[in-house]
């Protein structure tokens, strides 16, 4: 970190991980660090494991303000019902340590079907800030994948679906993770699995277990059994989430791999999705969450 002063933290709580930006009064980013999430359900326990990965920013002489999105834990009450805009103010967490000024993003909350969303929101945020006039859907993906419908600025409704923890937990777990240990797509094996599942979705489980028994009796490699899953998991999600992406501008926000997998799949359903960063809008977002409560 060079010689300035730190103004602010932004902090993206996703994916099992935490990354904080260290910002100068400019808006700069002086530093940038990333840690696992502790694997704790209070909101007081993640908050100290969180000023453990704060404790090289922070200064005795100094109340730093910490920005965070996608805080666990928070408690119900805090999440805003839809419609909603994705970010409208902050929230002042409790911290024990003098040198911190913590404030959440609160998340969003649906009354039917129940879904809570914390942490997109904020990305959400960052990409309406520069496009405000946007109206269709967007799709964000960290460890779940979330459909939110936007109409004059607002998330009118939004779907979740665990795909990206369910691609990790299948694929590592007997009797599938030797036949899925690849992670080269070989693109006729998937778009076949998604096509296959789209149109007889009961059928999921028995491609899982087919893709086990083609490793163990035909000799499949584990690439042609990871496009296999990937596309069966996909094309579950885009048969459950069609009432989202049919007909609508579609915007995958996220920086993981699979963009490229969901992007795919949407298009050969005719949907031309564009594909841009979450974690450069969020960043962005918080930045004008920053600048409204520190001056």
């Amino acid at each position: 970190m060079s010689g300035a002063s730190p103004a602010w933290i932004g902090v993206d709580v996703s994916d099992g991980h935490v990354h904080l930006w260290v910002h100068d009064p400019r808006g700069d980013v002086l530093a940038q660090a990333d840690g696992p999430v502790a694997d704790l359900p209070a909101e007081a326990g993640f908050v100290a494991a969180l000023t453990d990965l704060l404790s090289p920013y922070l200064s005795e002489h100094q109340r730093l303000p910490v920005i965070v999105a996608g805080l666990p834990a928070l408690p119900a009450h805090s999440l805003r019902p839809v419609p909603a805009l994705p970010v409208d103010g902050l929230l002042s967490l409790d911290a024990d340590d003098p040198r911190l000024d913590l404030r959440a993003v609160p998340g969003l909350k649906q009354a039917s079907p129940p879904q809570m969303m914390q942490g997109p929101e904020t990305a959400i945020a960052g990409y309406l800030q520069a496009l405000p006039e946007f109206d269709g859907v967007i799709c964000t993906l960290d460890a779940q994948s979330t459909w939110s419908h936007i109409s004059a600025r607002e998330v009118v409704s939004f779907q979740t679906f665990m795909t990206p923890e369910m691609a990790l937990q299948l694929g590592g777990a007997a009797p599938l993770s030797q036949a899925v240990a690849g992670g080269t797509l070989i693109e006729e094996t998937f778009d076949t699995a998604v096509n296959d599942i789209m149109a007889r979705p009961q059928s999921f489980g028995t491609a899982l277990a087919e893709t086990s028994a083609q490793a163990a009796l035909e000799g499949a490699s584990p690439d042609a059994g990871w496009s296999r899953l990937m596309g069966a998991l996909i094309g579950l999600e885009l048969a459950g989430s069609r009432p989202y992406w049919l007909g609508r501008e579609v915007v995958i926000l996220s920086d993981s791999p699979l963009s490229a997998l969901y992007e795919r799949a949407l298009k050969a359903q005719g949907v031309l999705a564009q594909e841009v960063s979450r974690r450069e809008h969020l960043r962005a977002r918080l930045q004008i969450c920053a600048e409204a409560s520190v001056n």
